[in-house]
């Protein structure tokens, strides 16, 4: 699946591809949302969506979902 078929705007295809940061945490920074806004809404710590949003990490499809709902995105927008 290509970014144009997820429908990821360029900007947060940029912010992953320059900034070598991983889709969730590039969709948190283009929607303006800190990691402890996004940590409150999900129920868990900053330090566990930081993990979640290493660019080496390979959350589950359970806990993708759990993102994608606290960042008002869908599933297939935070997979490469």
């Amino acid at each position: 699946m290509t970014n144009t078929e997820a429908n990821i705007p360029p900007e947060v295809a940029d912010l992953a591809a320059n900034g070598r940061k991983s889709l969730a945490r590039s969709w948190r920074e283009h929607l303006g949302l800190t990691k402890e806004q996004v940590a409150v809404r999900m129920n868990i710590s900053p330090a566990a969506l930081e993990q979640i949003e290493a660019r080496t990490a390979k959350p589950r499809r359970a806990t993708l979902a759990k993102v994608a709902e606290a960042l008002g995105v869908q599933v297939e927008q935070l997979i490469r």
